[in-house]
């Protein structure tokens, strides 16, 4: 009983410090001007407003935003997880030379941050392919490198798949093999529908870190109107006030991650079994 009681308390020490910025940031988006500026006025409204709501909207230009970062993520997204299923696959179960090295290239793409090739990402997307095209401020920038397995943590999403497929038994793939299958349709049919938890959590991760990415979407789609981008447009916002500017901060930060905790609401739970199944926890 009593280590009931400890770890009861330890779960909601732990859920409150991770839940705190957000309820902080939701109390705040809902008072007025003269509540952020009263000393006497902490946690409970006095007056109670939306400005502050109605004012990042408009800041954001909220729903244009959030269309054109919903489309984009996704289509990242979607395309991340093809490419890292296929590539996990064939890592998972097929030999061939150069295996290892190829497969040390992906840990280090886990290694090695993303700021460090930023750069030569946006002197090659400015002149694509030596063409005179440029893809810098078009959604095809983020959409060739999700294609070519370069987008932002892909990785970390090939070694997740890796790592469930090597996990599945072999059985599975040798009585498709008897029964006349060959590789592809053993692997949409037989390996696909069983990694359905680890696609889920891969695409989820794909999905937000893309959702709410600042390093590539500065460097290679600034002027795109997504809400990582249009977010700078806050601090321009006010008056100058540094309360009122950090509250439509916090107010801003939260309708961007509010989409983001309604997608997990409905996902958490094969987002929990993928995880289970990815071979990085036992």
């Amino acid at each position: 009983f009593c280590w009931y009681i400890v770890r009861l308390v330890l779960i909601i020490g732990i859920s409150f410090m991770i839940l705190y910025p957000f309820i902080v940031k939701g109390i705040v988006s809902f008072m007025s001007t003269n509540d952020i500026t009263d000393n006497t006025v902490m946690y409970i409204p006095r007056e109670g407003s939306t400005y502050f709501i109605q004012k990042a909207v408009n800041s954001l230009d909220y729903w244009p935003a959030l269309l054109n970062t919903a489309l984009l993520s996704l289509g990242v997204a979607v395309i991340q997880l093809f490419v890292s299923t296929m590539v996990g696959y064939g890592f998972a179960r097929f030999k061939f030379w150069g295996k290892n090295l190829l497969f040390l290239f992906v840990l280090l793409m886990l290694i090695i941050p993303a700021q460090t090739i930023t750069l030569p990402l946006y002197v090659n997307l400015n002149n694509f392919l030596g063409t005179g095209i440029s893809l810098i401020n078009t959604p095809f920038a983020l959409l060739f490198l999700a294609l070519m397995g370069l987008g932002l943590k892909n990785g970390l999403y090939i070694y997740l798949m890796r790592q469930f497929f090597r996990g599945m038994p072999k059985e599975l793939e040798m009585s498709a093999y008897i029964d006349g299958a060959g590789h592809f349709r053993t692997f949409f049919s037989i390996m696909l529908p069983n990694a359905t938890n680890m696609m889920i959590t891969v695409f989820l991760f794909a999905f937000t870190w893309q959702w709410t990415d600042t390093t590539y979407n500065t460097m290679l789609i600034p002027q795109l109107k997504i809400l990582t981008n249009t977010i700078m447009n806050v601090t321009t916002a006010t008056s100058g006030d540094a309360t009122q500017m950090q509250a439509l901060l916090d107010t801003s930060s939260l309708l961007l991650i509010l989409p983001l905790l309604i997608v997990f609401l409905f996902a958490q739970r094969y987002f929990i079994q993928g995880i289970e199944r990815s071979g990085l926890v036992e």
